[in-house]
């Protein structure tokens, strides 16, 4: 029975299913390209690779042949008893991600909008007790329910302005 291991998702789809044998880092980068987004720095794509060559080394995966600008990779014997099994792909991890970016925009625009109310209707009791200060009393308990209700949505859309800012940061890195 064979073991089965999980690996990166484009390093699956390029040794296991397009069989890659032979190629260099630079090659690999290349053949790679199709699977990665069209803003990934280049140079960031092949260390990303190259980290995975190594790991790839270490386990007796690839062999190596020649040296520096040279350098081949090549499969072994032990990359084929091995069942390999891709980590979920960047490209599902970043559609998940705009996934969630879009729903939390989307709360965030609505937390705007019930903010703006909520501090619309503090306005207007502070402008009711202001106009009748007879009404004072009963509208201090109103004001403060509106301020509240308010500084919570304040809360609410600071914290999802903040994760959907970082998500989006994180989706220009590779």
């Amino acid at each position: 029975m064979r073991r089965s291991r999980k690996i990166d998702a484009l390093m699956h789809k390029l040794l296991i299913e397009k069989r890659m044998d032979g190629f260099s880092v630079v090659e690999l980068r290349d053949a790679s390209l199709p699977y990665v987004e069209q803003t990934c720095d280049l140079a960031n794509l092949r260390l990303r690779l190259y980290r995975q060559l190594l790991r790839f080394e270490r386990n007796n995966w690839l062999r190596v042949e020649g040296s520096r600008a040279n350098k081949r990779y090549f499969q072994t014997e032990l990359l084929h008893v091995y069942e390999f099994a891709p980590k979920p792909t960047s490209v599902e991890v970043i559609e998940a991600e705009v996934l969630t970016w879009s729903v939390l925009a989307s709360e965030r625009n609505e937390s705007r909008g019930e903010l703006e109310i909520a501090l619309g209707e503090v306005g207007e009791y502070q402008s009711l007790i202001q106009r009748f200060p007879e009404l004072e009393p009963k509208l201090a308990l109103l004001l403060n329910q509106a301020r509240e209700r308010s500084a919570q949505l304040l809360g609410k859309v600071n914290v999802l302005t903040t994760v959907h800012d970082t998500i989006a940061s994180e989706q220009k890195a590779c």
